[in-house]
């Protein structure tokens, strides 16, 4: 070979090289803002509670006079600050919690609670802020009578608190809160509702909310707020849906499941469903060409949109807030199966498990508890990582409950269909709940403890002796009847 040629030989290879070895970090090293300050946040957070106990502590040794007498209205001032402190340790613990609620592993522990509980608490975290403006919260929807809804209740509670706050801060002095509860039985879901009447929120500024991977500097905070309280509804399976309309005030919604095995099938196989994102069947090219997109793709350059028209459009705007900060590992499919402890396991280990089992699932996970110590579960996995998912719930548990013994049965793939998944979580939920319940009363006259003992009672045999004697009258009264119709048939003779 020419000596001639080795120079631009030489020179083409290097370049190559430096071409595809700068391409490749700028591809890994996307900026993320949001996520950064997320865990800004996160760290900053954790350094804050520490001081913030302390000054509690301190205020809390003054208020009972250890340090001398308080006044009565020094006791109030020390109290409304101390409620304060309680409402900034909250706080804190939410933004501890973000960079968890983002990355798609938090700590949840969904039960079955009553609404009135839920009531209860939110008040307790918003008197001392709603009292500043003289706003009453109402509440509707929320009798003891009401269906029980799997939440997480302390996530549920600042999920509440957050958006009471936001409406709190729109209203004007004396403008009530409302927050309704609806349920959707057909859907299977509580719809809540946090509705005031304060000055709206503008059109462009929902707009500006509604992005959702970027913080707006001019959104003063509500940005980083908002994807909080969309990530805390999306651990009840749900999006966030804001309402509004300047000067009229704006509606906060989101659901969460019944407390049935119907709510949970039903609700837990949408939000999987909608997770796994949608399909469509592909169109042949004359389809393509003689559909009624045409104008749309040429007004578009070429690019295909969906454009509805809406009849009667309202003068409300709304958006619906999605959490698509993470996504399930396997989208398209997860493994169904059973674990059963055995039947040494004492009530408190089994409580002891349950807990440990809902804190360490994802959001793409549910497990459903079918009796003491049976539970039905829904793992983001597949044939290859489930035996691995096995193997680390087993870890826990033992950490958690070491003498407590776990039994899996074989694990189903299933895709990911909503109507499909939804039919066999129900099936396998109802199945095993009828399976494990007792099928006989071992007792009869057994009560329930607290009650009185079964004791005799004159009531029921003086109800049968007066029974008896009207039996009695009336079968005379038929008897003196009968014959004297019988002396009219007589012939006379």
């Amino acid at each position: 070979m020419p000596p001639s040629n080795h120079p631009s030989t030489t020179s083409v290879r290097p370049s190559r090289r430096v071409r595809r070895n700068t391409a490749s970090p700028t591809k890994e090293t996307a900026p993320d803002p949001l996520g950064a300050a997320v865990r800004l946040l996160s760290e900053t957070a954790h350094d804050l509670k520490s001081p913030l106990a302390g000054i509690a502590a301190t205020m809390e040794v003054i208020r009972d006079g250890s340090l001398g007498d308080v006044t009565p209205s020094q006791a109030e001032f020390l109290r409304g600050a101390m409620n304060q402190c309680r409402y900034i340790d909250s706080l804190i613990g939410e933004l501890a919690r973000a960079e968890r609620l983002r990355s798609g592993t938090p700590r949840v522990r969904r039960v079955a609670t009553k609404r009135s509980a839920i009531r209860e608490s939110v008040e307790l975290a918003t008197r001392s802020i709603l009292s500043n403006k003289q706003i009453d919260l109402l509440w509707d929807g929320v009798d003891p009578n009401s269906a029980d809804v799997l939440i997480d209740p302390t996530i549920l509670t600042r999920l509440l608190t957050n958006l009471i706050i936001n409406a709190e801060r729109a209203s004007q002095a004396g403008s009530p809160i409302l927050i309704r509860v609806e349920d959707d039985l057909p859907r299977g879901v509580a719809v809540w509702s946090v509705i005031d009447r304060g000055r709206g929120i503008a059109p462009q500024r929902l707009q500006q909310i509604s992005g959702t991977n970027s913080i707006e500097s001019d959104l003063g905070g509500e940005g980083l707020g908002l994807m909080i309280a969309r990530q805390m509804a999306s651990l009840h399976y749900s999006s966030l849906t804001l309402r509004s309309r300047v000067g009229s005030g704006t509606d906060a919604m989101f659901e969460t499941p019944l407390a049935t095995p119907s709510g949970i099938a039903t609700t837990f196989a949408r939000f999987r469903s909608l997770k796994r994102g949608g399909r469509s069947r592909p169109k042949t090219i004359q389809q393509w060409k003689s559909g009624p997109d045409v104008a749309e793709r040429e007004l578009l350059g070429g690019k295909r949109v969906r454009i509805e028209t809406v009849q009667n459009q309202s003068s409300w705007h709304q958006i619906q807030l999605h959490c698509d900060d993470s996504r399930p590992t396997r989208p398209d499919r997860l493994a169904l199966g059973r674990v059963t402890a055995d039947e040494e396991c004492s009530m408190e280990m089994a409580d002891r498990f349950d807990e440990m089992l809902q804190d360490n699932l994802s959001q793409f996970e549910l497990a459903y508890r079918t009796s003491r110590r049976s539970w039905v579960c829904a793992f983001d996995a597949d044939h290859h990582s489930m035996p691995t998912r096995m193997q680390q719930i087993e870890s826990l548990s033992r950490r958690a409950t070491p003498a407590m013994h776990l039994q899996w049965s074989e694990p189903s793939i299933v895709p990911v269909h909503e109507r499909s998944l939804q039919c066999l979580l129900l099936d396998a939920m109802t199945t095993r709940s009828l399976a494990e319940a007792p099928g006989i009363i071992p007792d009869v006259d057994s009560v329930r403890l607290g009650t009185p003992e079964i004791t005799f009672s004159p009531v029921a045999s003086a109800r049968l002796d007066e029974e008896l004697r009207r039996m009695n009258q009336r079968m005379k009264t038929q008897s003196e009847r009968l014959q004297q119709q019988s002396a009219s048939l007589r012939p006379q003779g």
